[in-house]
This record gives structure tokens, C-alpha cells and sequence, in this order.
């Protein structure tokens, strides 16, 4: 059950951000002309989606336009095609806060004075968001990144129940239900455990993206 959750939730959180970072890029480069408009309604048309129509909505696309499982099988279950249509459901539905959250800081990197002082310099367009808006607006989403992977691997019980995966996130409300109270114990330690551990990989990502950040015991510096 652990091991589901975690390849659902990897797989998803990837197809999220291969998503949704270079849609908010272009989104923030080209602000108020077509690509944002359109983007915008996408990120809309997502968010004012309920999540459970979203989900039912691409069930049924997938099995009837292309022939994908609408549930996960019993037996057979390590097949590729079992998991594309719950992993995308995952991804995508990560996608529109993603998008909003990195566009935004696009956007106040792009209003800051070292852009300004940067085309003074000389340097063209793609240099200065290559190496200096990109750069310093990705600190935010790479300290976020640790907790994506524990809400797509905690807040997977729709996905989940509709598609008869054995994973975590199905697993803890039905283990509330039965009163199961060692299962309960369990997963919540799991959880916090990896919650823990998630934080301080946030932080250390940090140092390796921005070598100017240093982790210390006592946090004063």
C-alpha cells in the first residue's frame, strides 16, 4: 500500500511540475498577452472544476477514447497502463495552484531593481531569466516541493477509492471507520515521519539551489 502511494505520488508530482512550471514561465514572460489570457482560463477552468467531476470526467475519457483500465486490477497491477490514468488525474489536478504560485513570483522578480540593473548591463532577456528571475523565484517552489509529495501522497483518497488503488490515502479513512486503532497509529507516525524528513530535505534543497543560504543549529544567521 505504501509503495502505490509513493510511485502514484512521485509520478504525479513530476507530471505537475513539468507542467506547470514552464506553463507559469511563459505565463509571467508574456504577461496580459494571449498565452497568459489563455493560461489564465486554463488555471480558472481547473480551479472551478470540483475535484471529483474532474476525476470521474477523465475515468471515463480514458477508458472510453483511449482504452485505459477505469480501475486498478487486483492482479496485473505493476502493468504501465494501470497507472496513467490515476497518476495524470494526480498531476493534473496539482497543476492550477502550481501554475498561480510560481507565476507570481515570475512576476515580482521581474518588477525587481537587479532585472533593471541587470539590462543596464546589457544582458539580454533569456540571460536574465535564466540566471537571475528563474533562479531566484525557484526558492520558494523548491523548498515547497517536499511537502507536494506528502499532500499527493496523504490527499490521494479520492483518486484512490475510484480507482480501487491499495494505497495510504484510502487507507486511513477506512481505517478510522473500522476503528482500527493500530492501523491509525501507524500511518500517522508514517506520516509525520516523512513530514519531518520532508522539511529538512526543503531546507537542503535550498542551499544546493542558492549557495548563499546555510543551514546552522541555531538559526540566528
Amino acid at each position: 500500500m505504501i509503495g502505490t502511494s509513493f510511485k502514484a505520488g512521485l509520478g504525479a508530482l513530476l507530471i505537475a511540475y513539468l507542467v506547470a512550471i514552464p506553463m507559469a514561465i511563459l505565463m509571467a514572460r508574456y504577461k496580459g498577452q494571449w498565452f497568459d489570457k489563455l493560461g489564465t482560463g486554463i488555471v480558472t477552468a481547473l480551479i472551478a472544476v470540483p475535484s471529483l467531476a474532474f476525476i470521474y470526467a477523465f475515468r471515463y475519457l480514458g477508458s472510453a477514447v483511449f482504452n485505459l483500465p477505469d480501475s486498478f486490477p487486483t492482479s496485473g497491477a505493476g502493468a504501465l497502463v494501470s497507472w496513467i490514468s490515476p497518476t495524470l488525474i494526480l498531476g493534473l489536478l496539482s497543476v492550477s495552484g502550481l501554475v498561480i504560485w510560481f507565476r507570481r513570483y515570475m512576476i515580482d522578480q521581474q518588477s525587481a531593481d537587479y532585472v533593471k540593473f541587470a539590462k543596464v548591463k546589457g544582458l539580454t532577456d533569456n540571460e536574465i531569466y535564466r540566471k537571475h528571475i528563474f533562479k531566484n523565484a525557484s526558492l520558494p517552489i523548491v523548498q515547497g516541493l517536499p511537502g507536494s509529495i506528502i499532500g499527493l501522497i496523504g490527499g490521494a483518497t479520492m483518486t484512490e477509492t475510484i480507482f480501487a488503488m491499495p494505497g495510504m490515502g484510502k487507507m486511513l479513512p477506512d481505517a478510522i471507520l473500522a476503528h482500527n486503532n493500530p492501523i491509525v497509529i501507524g500511518l500517522v507516525f508514517i506520516f509525520t515521519t516523512i513530514a519531518v524528513f520532508s522539511i529538512l530535505l526543503g531546507d537542503i534543497l535550498m542551499t544546493i539551489v542558492d549557495p548563499r543560504i546555510k543551514l546552522t543549529a541555531t538559526g540566528d544567521d
